[in-house]
Parts: C-alpha cells; structure tokens; sequence
C-alpha cells in the first residue's frame, strides 16, 4: 500500500475519535505526514518513566497501560494521545506506558510535534485538553 493510501485510511480512522472530530482533512494528512506509524504484534514500551520526553504516541488500536512504578494506574485506548505533556513542558516522563498486546501506533518527534501546534490549532486544542486529563494532579495513584 502507498503511503498516500495509507494515510487517507489511518485519517478516516482518526475521524472516528472525538480527539480527532475538529481538524480538518488537511489538517489530519499534515500530522499523518509528520508521523511514524508502528505496528506491534505483542506489548511494546512506549515511554519509560523518569526519560527524556522525545516523543508523543497516538493509539490506533489497541492499549497501554499507564505504570507509576511498578503500579498501573490507567489503561488508555485507540484515539488516545499519550507522551504530550512532559514532552511539551520539557520535562522527564512521569510515567511507563506499554501497550498490553498487538497495538497500531503513530509516533510524532519532538521537532514535529512543535511545528504542528503553530499550524493546527485543532491540534493544539486536542493536545491542551488531553495534557489536562493526564496532569499528575489528577491522577488517584497510590504509592509505587
């Protein structure tokens, strides 16, 4: 499949996420361009606690649990963004997530991901709304 083909199918699938319902379809080819799309047969870490943030991920399908320490405190599913915050405000990751088994995934640097804020703000709104759903403030864990 072409990567044009491939993109008009994940754009469809994006459309099917409320994250997603606001951006335009020009909107979704310039951030599917931007990504790297993964495809993993069985659990796969996507971010490691206390790293450098270099990325965000967008699940296609599948999920991930959500560790702090060795306790898992969310589980995420398909259309959810996960890595933005740290990533964003420059800071180490305050969690593991790993996906629990086959999973599509889109990765997005660093590098990227800035550019496509200043020119998506359906992006930035989408970004903005799920770092506030992630912010350790909100989070119920207990001690790891």
């Amino acid at each position: 499949m072409n990567a044009s083909k491939g993109h008009e199918i994940d754009a469809q699938r994006l459309r099917e996420f409320s994250t997603f319902a606001n951006f335009s379809d020009s909107d979704l080819q310039r951030l599917l361009r931007a990504a790297h799309r993964n495809t993993r047969s069985s659990p796969w870490p996507l971010i490691l606690e206390q790293t450098p943030s270099d990325a965000c991920f967008i699940l296609l399908s599948g999920e991930a649990g959500v560790y702090v320490g060795r306790t898992q405190v969310a589980t995420v599913g398909p259309g959810e963004v996960i890595g933005e915050s740290a990533l964003r405000q420059g800071q180490l990751r305050n969690a593991t997530v790993t996906t629990t088994g086959p999973a599509e995934i889109l990765r997005i640097d660093k590098a990227e991901l800035t550019r496509l804020l200043d020119e998506i703000p359906a992006l930035r709104e989408a970004v903005d709304a799920t770092a506030e759903r992630h912010s350790p403030e909100s989070d119920t864990a207990g001690p790891s």
